[in-house]
């Protein structure tokens, strides 16, 4: 989408304080009529989509076979979604750079992805059958999206064309290492 685009653009080169949703419009070509149709603010269009990736992760994980551990079955709907990212690294690097320029997005980024850890822990209480997330359901679900952030992270500071599938893959590798948990069961 051309509009949230040209607001990434902007928000890295200029800081998000700094830019205007006239800016935003202007430099799509549209109206700033036409740029509040789509956003009702120009934070909405920085977090734009953000919440799609973790909600797929729902229907991936509960897909994951029963005799899976819930650590395999994270690990194995991270993997899956992660090619995903790599049509998208150029907008994940400039959304980076855009909430490192404002103190008020990295607040908001941090209660994001609290809510995404939250949904993460619902869908482990889904598979494990019960109604609300329980406390480990919580944790699992917190750890999980850390790994999750942390590998985006490396993977945006490595070189085109690596594979973010890999490097979700080796970072819940890692966590299962230091945790002393041998695989069990491969995706």
């Amino acid at each position: 989408m051309a509009l949230v685009d040209v607001a990434l653009n902007l928000f890295s080169t200029n800081g998000f304080d700094q830019t205007t949703t006239d800016q935003i419009a202007e430099g799509a070509g549209v109206s700033p009529r036409t740029f509040f149709r789509y956003f009702p603010t120009k934070e909405s269009v920085l977090f734009f989509g953000e919440y799609d990736f973790v909600r797929a992760f729902s229907g991936v994980y509960l897909a994951q076979p029963d005799a899976v551990s819930e650590l395999d079955a994270m690990t194995n709907a991270f993997v899956t979604l992660a090619p995903g990212l790599a049509r998208m690294r150029k907008r994940i690097t400039l959304y980076r750079e855009a909430v490192a320029s404002s103190v008020k997005l990295i607040g908001q980024e941090r209660k994001n992805h609290d809510a995404s850890a939250r949904t993460v822990a619902e869908a482990i209480a889904l598979r494990r059958q019960i109604r609300e997330p329980d406390e480990e359901c919580l944790l699992l679900g917190s750890v999980g999206m850390l790994v999750v952030e942390r590998s985006i992270d490396r993977w945006i500071r490595m070189p085109a064309g690596t594979p973010p599938e890999d490097v979700v893959r080796t970072e819940f590798a890692s966590l299962r290492e230091l945790m002393g948990i041998r695989r069990v069961s491969s995706p």
